[in-house]
């Protein structure tokens, strides 16, 4: 099966994707796989999503990689600004700031890569398979 086109966006302009946007997009080009990985899979996309809108206003382009044997899921949103994002320490008041330490948390793996365009590209991996998902290991 070939990888699913990416979700191309502009976040500057006011016809951009809303995040349930993403999130139906995201489910539709991952059939099959079950609910609880998509589950980490969707917040884990959302959260690399809103920091773009939050903090790289202009296009932005969405892929995610389905790999079955081992079950992986790869997450890669690219965006044009060249800060990396902060993998912060918030406090159980605050109300932001979370977003990367949770993409820590759900992903296997996760990491920033420069684009000789200019911007970035924030990727995630995921594991599918039923012993290393999510947090707690469901």
């Amino acid at each position: 099966m070939p990888d699913p086109e990416p979700l191309r966006f502009d976040t500057a302009r006011p016809d951009a994707p809303t995040m349930a946007d993403v999130r139906r997009w995201a489910a539709r080009v991952l059939p099959g796989l079950d609910e609880d990985h998509l589950s980490d899979v969707l917040l884990v996309t959302t959260e690399l999503v809103s920091n773009v809108v939050d903090h790289a206003p202009g296009p932005a382009h969405v892929r995610v990689f389905h790999r079955p044997d081992p079950c992986r899921v790869h997450v890669e949103v690219d965006d044009t600004s060249d800060l990396p994002p902060v993998l912060g320490r918030s406090s159980i008041a605050d109300t932001r700031g979370r977003g990367v330490a949770m993409v820590a948390v759900y992903s296997e793996d996760w990491g920033v890569r420069r684009r000789a365009e200019g911007g970035k590209t924030v990727w995630a991996v995921l594991a599918c398979d039923s012993s290393t998902c999510g947090p707690t290991g469901r």
